[in-house]
């Protein structure tokens, strides 16, 4: 075989290699009463200030991701949301609209009286674009938007990233050299 022909088959086997051994890394992020004052804490009174808001108190936070992306991630493959609320009423008109980086996903989640109930929310496509340029993620509760008087207090906030990670070129070329003895075996045989 030239030597074209072997570069050309090495080349392509630390391609395919590299492609066929992306992972995905999974990261969370929790913030709760240590990180906003607007958290209940545990053992907390429920529906009393600063936790238990309504309409005139929204509030927002931030899920700030830079210091958690792993060193060889090239992109996102996709995000979840979850938030922890108690006395969702949506059944007597409470609708809490959640915002992140000023787009609407949806609305909490209704737990049908004074119970705790985890809303989940997957992000479009255009939040992980902002999530993988920019790290952070802002997010904003309008509470009651339909301005029904009623409240709801909320425990936390997880997001929960998974990233595209490629092994380091040193590993990719192990694999490499590990095909190449492959198929050098089976010609021989």
């Amino acid at each position: 075989m030239d030597a074209g022909r072997v570069l050309g088959l090495v080349i392509g086997v630390l391609l395919l290699g590299g492609v066929a051994n992306a992972e995905t890394e999974i990261v969370s992020q929790t913030l709760d009463y240590t990180d906003n004052i607007f958290f209940a804490e545990p053992g907390a009174i429920l529906d009393h200030s600063p936790w238990y808001r309504g309409s005139w108190e929204d509030w927002g936070w931030t899920h700030d991701m830079t210091s958690e992306v792993p060193a060889d991630a090239t992109g996102i493959e996709w995000a979840t949301l979850w938030i922890d609320a108690w006395d969702v009423d949506a059944v007597d008109g409470e609708v809490d609209v959640i915002y992140v980086n000023g787009v609407a996903i949806g609305a909490l989640d209704d737990s049908a009286g004074r119970n705790w109930e985890t809303s989940r929310f997957t992000l479009p496509p255009s939040l992980l674009d902002d999530l993988w340029q920019n790290g952070e993620l802002d997010i904003y509760i309008d509470i009651d938007s339909a301005n029904s008087g009623q409240r709801v207090t909320l425990g936390e906030s997880v997001l929960t990233v998974a990233y595209t990670v490629i092994p380091e070129p040193a590993t990719v070329g192990l694999l490499g050299l590990g095909g190449l003895m492959l198929l050098r075996r089976r010609r021989r045989s």
